[in-house]
């Protein structure tokens, strides 16, 4: 292994005693300041010995060990990050048009739960889906103004 041949010696003593993933993370963490490793692999091999080392094998929750290891991460809420903005504009606004016709208030809440209804999305957000709305509604007038100039400048070339 060239200038890392001491986690051949690590590999070759684990093979010597073999035992479990707690005896394995502890082996691990007494040999890994002896690697060439960088100090960020070093530091979380000792940290998730720990965390092995703590928890209870028996019973666990599994999901929880592998988030306290870092292997799983909440997501980051994006708002509108995960719709077609152009769908949910042109979805919500057919929808509340068709509600004014109908002679119902607006309401974008009610939208986005029977967006979520329709479109078989039970059991996501309505706050996310009415801030991807707003997005949307916002990217519309913004392309609308933005058309609106570029006309007024071709009408004062002529064009």
């Amino acid at each position: 292994m060239g200038k890392n041949s001491n986690t051949d010696e690590i590999a070759t003593a684990a093979e010597q005693e073999s035992g479990d993933a707690k005896k394995a993370w502890r082996l691990l963490a007494s040999h890994i300041e002896e690697t060439d490793m960088p100090a960020w692999v070093k530091f979380y091999v000792q940290k998730s010995a720990v965390v092995v080392a703590d928890y209870n094998m028996a019973d666990g929750d599994q999901a929880r060990l592998a988030h306290m290891l870092g292997f799983y991460h909440e997501p980051v809420e994006r708002p509108g990050g995960n719709y077609d903005l152009d769908h949910i504009f042109d979805w919500f606004t057919d929808r509340m048009m068709k509600d004014v016709e109908e002679g119902k208030k607006i309401s974008i809440s009610r939208t986005a739960h029977e967006y979520l209804d329709e479109n078989g999305m039970p059991n996501s957000a309505p706050g996310g889906l009415r801030k991807a709305y707003e997005k949307a509604r916002k990217r519309h007038s913004n392309r609308m103004e933005a058309g609106l100039k570029l006309e007024q400048l071709l009408a004062k070339r002529g064009v």
